[in-house]
């Protein structure tokens, strides 16, 4: 029997977030039937973001949360605020056309100026640093296709900036990599705290907040929806799934569109200030182009934060320590040994093609998820989408295109399917590592940088 990720236990993790966030805000226990003008399932990113900008609209929101606000992924987020989808530009006008791609792109890009605005305007302590995101080049093929991403960037007078190998090791601490992109939108949040502000923040616009309500049916009648949670209902109007990788039955197929993956975040005991200075010391947060990509952040407290080389399907279980340490080593070797302070998981919703979901599944029933590990921008652009809907935009001016719901035909599969692309990849970038190290010996020691 498949593991669903509201099997989770109901007590939070430990993570590098828990002592320095926000405490969870106060919210309502639902109790008989209330009428509002959109009902949210989902208290994460999405769900809030939408609850804000609804509010912000002059709409009555509610949102109904499975847990705590935090309990879920947008609680246990690694942080890096990333101003770019998984896939390239030309990709994505390829998939949706140039002007519906163009403006996907464009919203991903922007999404940081939504993030770090909302945090500001809305007064939410969530240690924001905005020092950009470092996109490390693993290969001379990565490194190509990043030159044709920065211009892209760059065209639009985005700052974006290129660098070469050597100023490269300069910017991240290390002459792995065959060169980096820089692009200064990005950054760093503390995640658990950016959702519980969000969460205070619609209480003082007025939206109601119910926790410890999972929504156990959806029905329809004389045009006005009804949500059903243990005890009580919401009659809304317009009602937003915003679960992501939680996703329940509660929509025909709406569950087998995604593969909900838990991925593993690790913070190390506190660097001595000597390695600490060598290590990204302009601040700015690392991921690589890896097909099994590393995420390195700096946390609270001189902690490197890193996630992104293991993954599983099931309950949570102890990370590979030894992996993740060779990959870290591997990076950052001034290291010598690595000491893990606290370790933790969360799910991911992840699309075969890389991108969010925006469906309206029937009148006044949109549903919004799908981020790829793009949870931070991406959900909450989401949010603020659906909330536009809900107050009258029209479908076709959304930021991000609404597609039709589709189910993955071998979600039976997924498992195996997961660990094997898991395997391959992992054989793939040993590959190119052995490459690399072969064109090295080959070089000149002065060229090895």
């Amino acid at each position: 029997m498949s593991f669903h990720p509201l099997q989770d236990p109901s007590i939070p993790p430990r993570t590098a977030y828990t002592e320095s966030a926000l405490p969870a805000p106060r919210t309502e226990t639902l109790a008989g039937p209330i009428a509002a003008d959109i009902a949210i399932i989902g208290g994460g990113f999405t769900g809030l973001s939408a609850a804000v900008h609804a509010a912000e609209a002059g709409l009555r929101a509610v949102v109904l949360e499975a847990n705590e606000i935090g309990w879920g992924s947008s609680g246990r987020n690694q942080g890096q605020v990333v101003p770019a989808l998984k896939q390239e530009h030309d990709h994505a006008i390829r998939t949706f056309g140039r002007e519906r791609g163009e403006r996907l792109m464009s919203a991903a890009g922007d999404g940081p100026d939504l993030v770090y605005g909302l945090i500001e305007r809305l007064g939410i302590p969530c240690n924001p640093i905005r020092k950009g995101i470092v996109a490390a080049a693993h290969s001379r093929a990565a490194l190509e296709q990043m030159r044709r991403r920065t211009e892209f960037w760059q065209a639009r007078g985005a700052p974006v900036e290129m660098y070469e190998r050597d100023a490269a090791a300069d910017l991240i601490g290390s002459d792995l990599y065959f060169g980096a992109s820089l692009d200064k939108r990005g950054g760093t949040i503390n995640a658990l705290s950016y959702v519980r502000g969000l969460a205070g923040a619609a209480m003082r616009m007025g939206a109601r907040i119910f926790t410890h309500a999972l929504v156990q049916k959806l029905e329809r009648s004389e045009g006005k929806w009804s949500v059903v949670a243990p005890g009580g209902t919401v009659a809304a109007d317009t009602v937003l799934i915003c679960t992501n990788a939680y996703v329940t039955d509660l929509w025909p197929g709406l569950r087998r569109s995604i593969i909900p993956i838990r991925a593993y975040q690790l913070a190390t005991k506190p660097i001595s200030d000597n390695v600490r200075r060598t290590i990204l010391p302009g601040g700015q947060a690392l991921g690589d182009t890896a097909r099994v990509m590393i995420g390195i952040r700096w946390q609270d407290n001189h902690r490197l934060q890193v996630g992104g080389s293991d993954a599983t399907t099931g309950a949570h279980r102890e990370p590979l320590f030894e992996l993740v340490e060779r990959r870290l080593l591997r990076v950052f070797p001034q290291l010598s040994r690595v000491e893990w302070d606290v370790t933790w998981s969360g799910w991911m919703a992840m699309t075969p093609d890389h991108y969010p979901r925006l469906h309206e599944l029937a009148p006044g029933l949109l549903a919004g998820y799908g981020y790829n590990g793009r949870g931070i921008v991406m959900a909450t652009t989401m949010g603020r989408e659906l909330a536009a809907r809900a107050a009258g935009a029209r479908l076709e001016d959304l930021a991000i295109p609404a597609t039709p719901l589709r189910q993955i035909g071998v979600y039976a599969a997924r498992r195996p399917i997961v660990y094997g692309l898991l395997s391959y990849y992992r054989l793939r970038d040993y590959l190119d590592r052995r490459s690399l190290r072969s064109r090295r010996r080959a070089l000149p020691r002065q060229q090895h940088r």
